[in-house]
């Protein structure tokens, strides 16, 4: 089955190491992946690990398919969005990192695919870019605060 692949890049006001940090430490991603109330994992997060996020009542696991400190980070999800991947790129600039998040549905089956592109459950653009503004209060509130511009 054909794939679905949504991309957005955006820039964040921050070093690529505080940006790669944040993603990848468990009490940061509750705080920048919307709807994620707890994280839980078992030692550090690297390439192979599992990540359970709770999403209200639902669970999902994540086990983390890209590891390449500063540049890389993603992983697959094992739950209610079964085969979706999410792949966060950085790349560093001067003052700002560029943040590259690619989300990847491969659909079971046609009927899932059709009920995907017919029915959407959510907005995968709006959900990216709230991860982004999520990630922007993490790693440099006072830099990315619309007010102070």
């Amino acid at each position: 089955m054909r794939q679905v692949s949504h991309t957005l890049i955006e820039h964040v006001r921050a070093p690529v190491d505080a940006v790669f940090d944040a993603l990848t430490d468990p009490r940061c991603l509750e705080q920048w992946l919307p709807g994620c109330s707890a994280v839980l994992t078992q030692g550090p997060v690297r390439k192979g690990s599992k990540l359970r996020a709770q999403f209200g009542a639902r669970t999902s696991e994540f086990d983390v398919v890209d590891f390449q400190p500063p540049n890389t980070f993603g992983w697959i999800e094992r739950g209610q969005r079964r085969n979706t991947k999410t792949f966060f790129r950085l790349d560093p600039g001067q003052a700002t990192t560029a943040v590259t998040i690619r989300q990847v549905w491969t659909p079971p089956s046609l009927v899932a695919w059709v009920r995907g592109h017919m029915f959407p459950k959510r907005n995968v653009q709006r959900h990216s870019k709230a991860i982004l503004a999520g990630l922007r209060n993490v790693v440099a509130p006072q830099n990315d605060d619309p007010e102070a511009k």
